[in-house]
């Protein structure tokens, strides 16, 4: 006995001297009850350890946890003693590797040939960040209607990603890699793993909205052209894709569009970086247009930064009036937005850039208030961003050439 009880010190000692560093380790501790039922004290109270591990991190968790071993290391007697008990507390806290800090029984009772029996525990959870809390969007690999895109299809994929995830406006959720990610998790559940990677495995985030689409044309077309004894090549790139907006729970279109574009000398990667862009850009302003957030002068703050916004693009300054609904269905069809002026980008960092105003119909400083004034890019710089790198250097100056040549033979002519 001596030597059990010397062994159960030793544990507690280690389990309250480790205490600090799991929680500095992203861990934190809930408490909660749950009951469970069971043909002895031991195993209903093992069956509401599982219970209250599920309320927390999922049954996957639970059932690695709440092994045979842990059911046989709970004393099936209770309530025999403050002693008994709290020793089997420290070997539950043990056994789970702390997945299960503490534990007391609040109640049990027998039902015939069960017992039932509730219990209070305090159970570890992996903290998520905060950027969990966000609106979750999922990008799945859109489909290809020919062989040979797949590559084209990843780089537009991953460029999305990219744009949605620098506006800091969503959880983008990976699932391009998940083999890796499941391979991974398989770690985290081995026999030696600590608490901290244990607790992570019952965090799988769900995704409110999936971006799914179609490729429908990732092609470069090359045309010959002989002009004063020399055949000069230019090339046209294509690139078209349909996309739509899922609400993943009921599986209603939220939103559904397209982008295409034709573009002399373009590559597809380039295409595809500009199709990202403008779609990613779009879904941003439809659910979070950039807010001007605070106001110094003529410089204007606005909530987003990162690379899809940069120095010298301009934007249309709006103010929000009132709220309009629509005739037939009653919904909401938003605000008013209306136009009081012009602003430049003047400075972009990784969470916000800054405007200067250009021109404004009103005092913006003087009638700032949060949620008061938007930006939305102007049209001629959309259509900029759009057109803007399509041709690689040596098809600038073999269309220089060429230009330079039509305009000789013309003055010949």
């Amino acid at each position: 006995m001596l030597i059990r009880e010397l062994l159960f010190c030793l544990a507690a000692l280690c389990l309250v001297a480790g205490r600090p560093a799991l929680a500095a380790g992203g861990l934190e501790y809930v408490t909660v009850q749950a009951e469970g039922t069971g043909m002895s004290v031991g195993n209903a109270t093992a069956s509401a350890l599982a219970a209250a591990v599920t309320q927390v991190n999922g049954a996957a968790l639970a059932s690695s946890t709440i092994s045979a071993e842990v059911r046989a290391a709970i004393d099936t007697d209770t309530a025999s003693s403050f002693a008994a008990a709290s020793a089997s507390a420290e070997v539950v806290a043990q056994q789970t590797k702390g997945v299960v800090r503490d534990y007391r029984v609040l109640a049990k009772s027998q039902d015939g040939p069960l017992w039932v029996v509730s219990v209070e525990a305090r159970i570890a959870r992996y903290a998520k960040s905060a950027q969990a809390d966000r609106l979750r969007l999922s990008i799945i690999p859109f489909r290809t209607t020919r062989d040979g895109q797949s590559p084209v299809r990843d780089r537009f994929v991953n460029e999305l990603a990219s744009a949605l995830t620098q506006s800091r406006k969503f959880a983008i959720l990976d699932r391009q890699f998940e083999t890796e990610r499941q391979a991974e998790m398989a770690i985290n559940s081995s026999a030696d793993a600590p608490v901290e990677e244990l607790a992570k495995l019952g965090n799988r985030l769900g995704t409110d909205y999936m971006i799914v689409g179609v490729i429908e044309d990732a092609s470069v077309a090359t045309r010959s052209v002989e002009l004063a004894g020399r055949v000069l090549k230019s090339h046209t790139g294509r690139f078209s894709v349909s996309y739509r907006v899922i609400d993943a729970p009921t599986g209603q279109v939220k939103f559904s569009d397209s982008w295409s574009r034709a573009a002399e000398g373009a590559v597809m990667d380039v295409l595809a970086t500009q199709a990202a862009e403008a779609i990613g850009r779009q879904i941003v302003d439809a659910i979070f247009p950039v807010m001007v957030e605070s106001v110094s002068g003529d410089i204007l703050f606005l909530g987003q930064g990162g690379k899809s916004i940069r120095v010298g693009q301009r934007y249309r300054l709006l103010r929000l009036g009132r709220e309009v609904a629509d005739s037939h269905t009653g919904e909401s069809l938003g605000r008013e937005e209306v136009e009081v002026g012009m602003i430049e980008i003047v400075d972009v960092q990784s969470k916000m850039a800054k405007g200067k105003v250009v021109k404004a119909t009103e005092d913006v400083a003087r009638n700032f208030e949060p949620g008061a004034y938007l930006v939305r890019l102007h049209s001629q710089e959309k259509a900029a961003a759009a057109t803007a790198g399509t041709k690689t250097a040596p098809e600038k100056k073999a269309a220089r050439s060429a230009a330079s040549i039509q305009k000789q033979s013309e003055g010949d002519w």
